[in-house]
């Protein structure tokens, strides 16, 4: 088997592999209902922030396509919503926003008879459904920023498409909670989403155009989170690799801001997921800064932002994630370097968890079942490499020996 059919037969277990670490569309569907519950108890009549006209939207991965399932049936998704009210900073003061979005979080697990109450955290308030519900929400209250810090984000090189959706945001834990403006943190969800999509804008357009084929639809009919590129595959297969990795010490594991931050700086829109693993692993130490001697991951769409700014003050977190970035890079080398899928299998259990490995094999044998039934599997002449494109067709199993 040439190195290139090899590479062909992994680069295939791979997408499977992304696939299986794909949120259900139940759990989508079941998640976006109860964001969309929330965001209909906060503008209700009655509602005591309603008229600030409170909008809730998602950040995060489940914004950018990147969420993974948890490792086990016993974890839980993490849904990062904001509720972003109508308001300057001279109207309300840190406190006095998270207190009013709190009131109408805690009265709506009330009036939904939620078996645990919502809680504050330093930044957010968390809603925890029922253990039958495999997800909780962590809800971040916000205020549009100034119109000086949006034109100070542009004379930075930061489009208006990008700028003008940021955020300031509350954090019990500075001093002066609250008071003055330079308390306030910043963020920017929708914007760092539009520069992340931004980043895989070649491979979206094609991969929703061949899934808009495949259904016999529009291509502008086809919802954003539907389609998959090389760039979202490629991190939540490093997300996976890394919750596996650390699973011991998730308190230093290397963030997921940070990977999908270095992943979509390293991306080069390949339409091959092995190549764009590949070429994200070895450039994303290229685009770690450093500023007054100290690394510096700063934010697309806020360079003041540093996300690696906790590798000053506990170098293991740095450490960890150089460490990470290798070992990941040795498993990929020496799964493809097996021979037969099922030895390649055995090379990623290790690495990315029985479970996701195994489901990813059985959605192979699937797809490869469903071809086969229809014609439509091939293996090429001298590898015996299943697919599409081979030169010789694999005939139905008709079990009566004809």
């Amino acid at each position: 088997m040439s190195y290139q059919d090899r590479k062909n037969e992994f680069n295939r277990m791979l997408e499977y592999l992304a696939e299986s670490l794909d949120i259900s569309e139940s759990h989508f569907k079941e998640a976006e209902e109860r964001y969309q519950a929330v965001g209909k108890w906060l503008e209700r009549d009655g509602s005591i922030i309603e008229k600030y006209n409170p909008a809730i939207y998602t950040q995060g991965s489940f914004r950018l396509g990147t969420v993974i399932k948890p490792i086990t049936d016993e974890e839980k998704y993490d849904i990062d919503l904001v509720c972003e009210l109508n308001l300057t900073k001279k109207q309300v003061s840190q406190k006095q926003l998270k207190d009013l979005v709190g009131v109408e979080i805690q009265s709506y697990a009330r009036a939904n008879n939620m078996k645990n109450p919502a809680k504050e955290a330093r930044r957010c308030w968390t809603l925890k459904y029922a253990d039958g519900t495999q997800f909780h929400m962590d809800i971040l209250p916000c205020i549009p920023e100034s119109d000086a810090f949006k034109l100070m984000l542009q004379s930075w090189g930061i489009p208006g498409s990008m700028s003008d959706h940021a955020i300031a945001i509350t954090d019990n834990t500075l001093p002066n909670y609250g008071y003055l403006d330079e308390d306030w943190l910043r963020s920017n969800p929708k914007g760092y989403a539009e520069w992340f999509k931004e980043r895989m804008e070649i491979q979206f357009e094609v991969r929703r155009m061949i899934l808009a084929e495949s259904i016999s639809a529009k291509a502008e009919d086809v919802p954003d989170y539907k389609v998959k590129t090389t760039l979202q595959r490629a991190v939540q297969i490093l997300k996976r690799h890394r919750d596996i990795m650390f699973e011991k010490d998730p308190d230093d594991k290397p963030i997921s801001m940070i990977i999908t931050t270095l992943a979509a700086h390293a991306y080069n829109n390949e339409a091959d997921l092995y190549d764009s693993l590949d070429s994200i692993i070895k450039c994303m130490p290229n685009y770690i800064l450093t500023q007054n001697g100290s690394p510096w991951i700063p934010n697309p769409v806020n360079p003041d932002e540093n996300f690696a700014d906790k590798w000053e003050e506990n170098p293991k977190k740095e450490l960890n994630f150089r460490k990470w970035l290798v070992q990941v890079e040795v498993d990929l080398i020496s799964a493809l370097n097996k021979m037969g899928i099922h030895k390649v299998a055995d090379r990623l259990k290790p690495a990315f968890g029985d479970r996701a490995v195994n489901e990813a094999m059985k959605r192979m044998g699937d797809d490869f079942r469903s071809k086969r039934e229809s014609d439509l599997l091939k293996m090429s002449a001298g590898t015996g490499i299943l697919g599409e494109t081979g030169s010789t067709p694999v005939k139905k199993h008709t079990f009566y020996g004809k």
